[in-house]
């Protein structure tokens, strides 16, 4: 089997010639590390790893950002940190020799007002020409003889909105101005299923689609079940509409933080693979297979605190989920988010040899 052959396979909880394997790999301070204690430099990780999934580079480039963009610019710089107006228009602040994952602090955000909105959406236009690269017919021609799965971010409903108003504002906008999200979430809804459109129209054939939310917290969603169901829903059943008409198999959606109570709303919307299933967050993939059976994949899952502890503690978190999980199919394990700069080449190598023993 090739990559995109066993991918479907595994998420289809068909029969595969081994479970696929996958995860990705933000960090360059990772990378770094892992360059000084071994990694030959210049190494294709995904093929280094024997990965069959990766959805930060096996993906349609599609450019979602607002176009045009707004002017950078460098409000205050010291030397502690940068503080610079960037082109979506929100004000952030990053910290100096501090390399990532360290988050910035978002001091504005973009939007503050509907006059800001109608601004933003016309910025927001599926049909601007530099959403696809000007030689997209031909790069959707070689997708034809591809072996890898090949999918597309989607787009969100809450997350993005969330960046343009902040959790405060946008929280505060569901009560103040409910027409407003309506507004929103239907442009958002046009934006997504436009592109999804546009894409498809090129001959491309597609494996699976992410939608992006972070929509949750430690604690719980920071939306309620019954506001994502009044507002968020239609966003969902309308992109749904056009992932079903194209027969695209793998639908999963990419949120942090602990959420358990939006499951089934995603499961009734068609979303059936949860990414990245937060250790942190109380996400456990054992106890969601269970509770929920084949009616839910993961891609994610593994804690990443665990990879950088001892090999004991490696095999304890590793070990019970591939065991519940893994045999049965849908579920490819990965860090439950970017491979973090505490987690050893050594550390990192190890896990990746569980996880192929157990297939």
């Amino acid at each position: 089997m090739n990559r995109r052959e066993r991918f479907l396979q595994t998420m289809a909880f068909g029969s595969p010639d081994r479970p696929a394997s996958g995860d990705y790999f933000a960090y360059e301070s990772t990378l770094r590390r892992w360059q000084g204690e071994g990694l030959p430099a210049d190494t294709d990780l995904d093929e280094y790893f024997h990965m069959d999934f990766d959805p930060f580079r096996w993906k349609v480039p599609v450019e979602t950002a607002i176009m045009p963009g707004f002017p950078t610019e460098v409000l205050e710089d010291d030397e502690h940190s940068t503080t610079t107006r960037e082109a979506t228009g929100a004000v952030v602040k990053r910290l100096k020799n501090t390399p990532p994952p360290a988050m910035p602090q978002w001091l504005s955000y973009p939007l503050r007002s509907r006059a800001d909105w109608l601004d933003y959406r016309v910025r927001m236009d599926p049909d601007s020409a530099g959403r696809l690269p000007g030689d997209f017919d031909v790069l959707a021609k070689s997708y034809a003889d591809r072996d890898y799965p090949l999918g597309m971010w989607v787009g969100s409903s809450f997350g993005e909105m969330r960046n343009w108003w902040g959790v405060e504002g946008i929280s505060l906008l569901f009560y103040d101005a409910p027409s407003l999200v309506e507004e929103m979430v239907e442009h958002l809804a046009h934006f997504s299923s436009r592109l999804i459109e546009r894409v498809l129209s090129a001959g491309v054939v597609l494996d699976w689609v992410m939608f992006w939310e972070d929509m949750a917290y430690k604690n719980g969603p920071l939306i309620s079940p019954a506001l994502f169901k009044k507002y968020c829903m239609p966003f969902y059943k309308k992109v749904m509409e056009k992932v079903r008409a194209a027969g695209i198999p793998v639908v999963m959606v990419d949120s942090d933080g602990d959420i358990s109570e939006l499951i089934p709303l995603w499961l009734d919307a068609g979303v059936s693979v949860m990414h990245p299933m937060e250790v942190a967050s109380g996400m456990d993939v054992s106890e969601t297979r269970r509770e929920y059976g084949k009616e839910i994949g993961f891609f994610g899952g593994i804690d990443k605190r665990a990879l950088a502890g001892t090999r004991e503690e490696i095999r304890a978190e590793v070990l019970p989920k591939l065991e519940c999980c893994f045999r049965d199919g849908g579920f490819i394990p990965a860090c439950d988010h970017a491979v973090p700069p505490d987690v050893s080449f050594d550390n990192y190598c190890y896990y990746r040899e569980l996880v192929r023993g157990a297939g």
